[in-house]
């Protein structure tokens, strides 16, 4: 896991969730390792923890947090999705493969309740296929990890541009 850095210094902490060896669970790790060499210290990029109540440390306090994690909806396996995450539950359709044991969800929920969110959280989820014990990411999945590394990129970059 990479070293998180203190809060103070207001640089973006993006999450990838996953479990490397349940096929296409593991997507949040790859775009996190696609984004290690593009993103040149303007943000602090974490390889989840497996126990997603750990999350709460991580986020804590934190101004901007983007999560990408898998999730099942029922749409086909690559379909991505942005979601500002505002007041309220998570939408239905981010119901996160919760290999993790604690949801995605799980952790917005209690993380909001105990008062350990961060100001801003945008979750990026690509639908998971396969999430049986397998190496490597589904042929669709595979092809959605490069689209969401680029479009978290490039909300970072337009972030910077405006702030």
């Amino acid at each position: 896991m990479a070293t998180v850095r203190p809060r103070s210094e207001s640089t973006p902490l993006v999450i990838g969730l996953g479990n490397e060896h349940r096929g296409d669970d593991r997507l949040g790790l790859d775009v996190v390792r696609a984004l290690r060499g593009r993103l040149a210290g303007s943000a602090r990029l974490v390889e989840g923890p497996g126990d997603l109540t750990d999350l709460l440390a991580l986020w804590s306090d934190e101004d901007r947090v983007i999560v990408v994690d898998a999730v099942r909806s029922g749409r086909p396996p690559g379909t991505v999705y942005r979601v500002e995450v505002a007041d309220g539950a998570l939408p239905s359709r981010l119901r996160t493969t919760s290999t993790h044991g604690f949801s995605l969800a799980d952790a917005v929920a209690l993380g909001r309740s105990l008062g350990r969110f961060p100001r801003s959280l945008t979750i990026f989820g690509i639908e998971a296929g396969t999430v049986t014990m397998t190496a490597g990411l589904s042929d669709p999945v595979a092809r959605a990890v490069p689209e969401v590394a680029e479009a978290v990129a490039s909300e970072l970059r337009d972030a910077r541009r405006r702030g």
